[in-house]
């Protein structure tokens, strides 16, 4: 078993913690919305393809198979537990506009791949079953960059695409679009190797890199024309990949400065539990301050978002070592014993 990285734990627990707080009340204009999602989302497909391999899958059908079990599983598991949980309270907690919404219409989302309604933040586990099983052949049969320059392709294919529903199906639009940060942790997996927060040049390189990739994040939605309203969209992954060095040194360097984190490390493992269950915790937190406090607490109060954020990551940590433990079906995993404990 090959050896486990702590700066990629590091990794997803920063990503993981942006999710939830971009998630986390009160919303703020576009512009910096679009930066914060970028940060977070965006980088768990740059994890995933640093980790892709086609090793051990001796074909596509096997590789399918494998896949299905990893990421189907749970998308299935968890859609059941919310839907049925939705039906039952949520849509009368909710308030009234959920109770207008058919009933059918959350199963209805969970076929195609789009389970907006019950379960939003799924949209990730579609977006990346779809986007491997594209990336899989192209992988297998080009060598080198060739899937990295064929990724980038398909995305920017998306300024001509027609808008048609087909291509919101199991959020292929968004496997396409983000399939370039994929392509980069796969095949510049050497070079990522290498990234160091240490030596001043290239240090200094990869922050003025950041400072670039984050300020077209922030400042497209705001000045280019409506009428080009996907230029941000499209080239946003484009802007993240040049966040992406700063933001590995980074983790590598408190790799070298802290060690191995096993917070860090049982966020990481457990972070499709934790993408199931924040929204709903932040639901049910938002409602207790809002009937203590008032709903306009949330008005421009930055700190409360990120307190509740920390909260939400605090809470659902025994939550997602219980499920990882003691259901793990849930999560297309064996129960743990001596013999395939790692």
């Amino acid at each position: 078993m090959a050896q486990r990285k702590a700066w990629l734990d590091y990794l997803k627990f920063i990503a993981m913690f942006l999710v939830v707080v971009y998630h986390t009340p009160p919303r703020y204009d576009n512009a910096h919305e679009a930066a914060l999602f970028n940060m977070g989302a965006p980088v768990f497909f740059f994890a995933a393809g640093y980790l892709f391999s086609i090793a051990g899958q001796k074909d596509f059908v096997s590789f399918l198979f494998h896949r299905a079990k990893q990421i189907l599983v749970p998308y299935t598991t968890f859609f059941i537990i919310f839907y049925a949980l939705w039906l039952v309270v949520g849509r009368r907690m909710a308030g009234p506009e959920e109770l207008e919404i058919d009933t059918l219409l959350p199963l209805w989302q969970f076929i195609k791949g789009t389970p907006d309604v019950v379960l939003g933040p799924f949209w990730f586990l579609a977006a990346l079953f779809t986007m491997q099983l594209i990336y899989y052949p192209i992988s297998r049969y080009l060598r080198g960059h060739w899937p990295l320059i064929i990724s980038v392709l398909l995305s920017l294919s998306l300024f001509i695409m027609p808008d048609v529903p087909a291509f919101r199906y199991w959020n292929l639009d968004k496997a396409l679009l983000y399939m370039p940060i994929y392509a980069v942790g796969n095949c510049c997996r050497p070079l990522v190797d290498r990234f160091q927060f240490s030596a001043a040049r290239p240090s200094l390189l990869w922050l003025l890199l950041a400072v670039l990739g984050l300020g077209f994040l922030i400042v497209a939605p705001l000045w280019i024309d409506r009428r080009y309203v996907d230029v941000p969209y499209v080239l946003a992954p484009m802007a993240v990949i040049l966040v992406l060095p700063l933001y590995t040194s980074v983790c590598k360097w408190l790799e070298q400065h802290c060690g191995t984190s096993g917070i860090a490390q049982t966020v990481a493992i457990t972070g499709i539990t934790y993408l199931a269950l924040q929204n709903y915790l932040i639901g049910i937190i938002k409602m207790l301050i809002a009937r203590i406090a008032g709903p306009s607490t949330f008005d421009d109060n930055l700190l409360l978002k990120v307190a509740i954020a920390v909260a939400v990551m605090m809470i659902l940590y025994p939550l997602a070592l219980f499920v990882e433990h003691y259901m793990p079906f849930l999560l297309g995993k064996p129960f743990k014993t001596k013999s395939n404990k790692p």
